[in-house]
């Protein structure tokens, strides 16, 4: 079979969104289909417009953007690329870029398949100028993105109801999946402390460097926190807004709590994993209403380790629905009593709901039974 996968944003930009295609595509191309990849060039930096990437076949095109990522518009269409396809797989229906693309795959006659991902999430966010502009163009292209659709697909149950309750559409539920080696490597904790020179209970942030993303929130929970655990110390992993990154850091040295903060960059691989291993607990401290499924929840999860998270993203309620994180309220007196809480507790979580984790290569042979069904529909 021969399927297209369609972003504004493929690899080398590093991302949640963008690390699901990727391992999905891959994991499709292993199981020795055809796979192609649409997308812009934006964060593509001096990589061709046409390579191989481990078995897929990436297309990057032109693209205008109006500021933001999702409002990018593709100069032009491959279309070559989808009138061979099979099947089309949109993701996310908040991207114009993606529904320009699968809007002209529709057109070619070809069965489309669309992820929602993010559904309608700017009606809370945290920003008044967003919700109020944004929402209307949320609602617009979100229904667009459903008239396409042959098959919906969702990656947790709290968005298939919402789905159905606003725009009546079905939608087969999906999660992502994890790469094996978090589940077959063994703990690695020792192995961070000791190439850090890390001591004390960790509080891990890992992830984006960017306000949406809370750091700053939790910087002023961690002064709280260090006055009830001394030996704690907070490891931040991740790239981004280096501008960002020093506000904090400022924040962390006005608070007197600069020498227990420890700034890593982005790390990625057995790093990544052997510094979850040595965390106590994994915060998320996210403003981000739209935060769906992050991949990170299932790799806290397979380690056996300790996850907190701010309430208020699409992520945090079906995670606390299924009681597989710590869910409080966005605040930094709240955020800080739950890391205290967690620190003081002790031990593993155990890794019992780590068996029900599928592995990419799992998830991918379900979405090609999804998108076989819909092709000889």
């Amino acid at each position: 079979m021969k399927t297209v996968h369609v972003y504004h944003h493929y690899w080398p930009v590093v991302g949640g969104m963008e690390g699901a295609i990727k391992a999905l595509a891959e994991g499709m191309a292993r199981l020795g289909h055809e796979v192609y990849v649409v997308t812009s060039r934006h964060g593509a930096g001096v990589r061709p417009g046409e390579e191989v990437i481990n078995g897929t076949h990436v297309y990057r095109v032109v693209a205008l953007r109006l500021h933001f990522p999702d409002l990018s518009i593709p100069i032009r269409v491959p279309r070559g690329v989808l009138e061979s396809a099979d099947v089309v797989i949109c993701w996310s229906q908040n991207s114009y870029f993606t529904y320009r693309v699968c809007r002209d795959a529709k057109m070619l006659g070809k069965p489309v398949a669309v992820y929602f991902i993010g559904v309608d999430y700017l009606e809370h966010h945290y920003n008044p100028l967003i919700k109020v502009f944004g929402r209307p163009y949320q609602r617009w292209i979100t229904q667009r993105m459903a008239d396409l659709a042959d098959v919906a697909l969702v990656t947790n149950d709290y968005e298939r109801r919402l789905l159905k309750e606003k725009y009546s559409v079905e939608a087969t539920v999906l999660p992502h999946g994890i790469a094996e080696e978090y589940l077959k490597l063994p703990n690695m904790a020792e192995v961070f402390r000791r190439k850090y020179n890390v001591d004390g209970r960790i509080v891990a942030y890992i992830g984006r460097i960017h306000s949406t993303k809370g750091l700053d929130l939790l910087i002023s929970a961690f002064a709280h926190v260090t006055k009830e655990v001394p030996d704690a110390v907070l490891v931040i992993a991740g790239k981004g807004s280096e501008r960002y990154l020093k506000k904090c850091l400022k924040m962390a040295g006005r608070a007197g709590i600069g020498s227990r903060v420890r700034v890593l960059g982005y790390v990625s691989g057995e790093d990544k994993i052997a510094l979850i291993d040595a965390s106590d607990v994994v915060a998320m401290p996210t403003r981000h209403a739209g935060e769906s499924y992050p991949l990170l929840v299932n790799e806290v999860l397979a380690r056996g380790r300790r996850l907190v998270m701010t309430r208020g993203s699409i992520a945090s309620r079906w995670i606390e629905e299924r009681g597989i994180g710590r869910v409080v309220d966005l605040d930094p007196y709240s955020l800080a009593q739950a890391l205290v809480e967690e620190l003081g507790s002790g031990g593993d979580r155990g890794n019992s709901k780590a068996m029900s984790i599928p592995t990419w290569r799992e998830v991918a042979s379900k979405l090609l039974e999804v998108l076989r069904r819909v092709r000889h529909s």
